[in-house]
């Protein structure tokens, strides 16, 4: 097994023999996709200097000083990562508002479209039903108006029957009466 490698400034950064695990890896289980911002893992560690040491001595086996050029990007790289970071939860931000204005507007509109075809039905619902029902008022009217002629016919033929049956029975009386006498 190698001996532990030490900086310039006589400190242990790491067993030269292990690998490198990935900057920012985590250990815990990978998750699923999400809706909206994902956050890093609670554990989540970005690259520090000390990293960035320990990444190359594992890698090159090489050992640099506090003042190197190499860790001086990583200090920029992080700068320019946060500003990164900060600028687009920013636009995230300002996107989610976009859009929920978006979607208020065009819910509002669909709202009002809805409301303008429910009205436009129930009135052409009222209307059919309005028809419909002076439709049937009207067959109505002609099945008692027919109804009305058929009982007058039938109240002048019983009124008829009526006279000949009175007239039968006087003829039977009249009849009658002389055969008595």
């Amino acid at each position: 097994m190698d001996a532990p490698i030490f900086d310039p400034s006589g400190r242990p950064v790491g067993d030269a023999g292990a690998a490198a695990p990935a900057i920012g890896a985590t250990t815990s289980g990978a998750t699923g996709p999400t809706n909206g911002p994902v956050a890093p893992p609670s554990d989540f560690v970005p690259m520090s200097l000390d990293d960035a040491r320990l990444l190359l001595v594992r890698g090159h086996k090489v050992a640099i000083g506090d003042d190197d050029p190499m860790l001086m990007m990583v200090t920029l790289h992080q700068a320019f990562c946060g500003d990164l970071d900060r600028l687009l939860s920013a636009r995230l931000t300002q996107f989610s508002g976009q859009l929920d204005g978006l979607l208020k507007v065009t819910g509002n509109s669909l709202a009002e479209v809805v409301e303008q075809t429910l009205e436009t039905l129930k009135d052409k619902t009222v209307k059919a039903s309005l028809d419909q029902s002076f439709a049937l008022a009207e067959r109505q009217t002609l099945a008692m108006d027919a109804l009305r002629r058929r009982m007058r016919w039938h109240g002048v033929l019983i009124g008829f029957l009526s006279l000949l049956a009175a007239a039968s029975c006087g003829l039977v009386f009249a009849i009658v009466y002389n055969l008595i006498q």
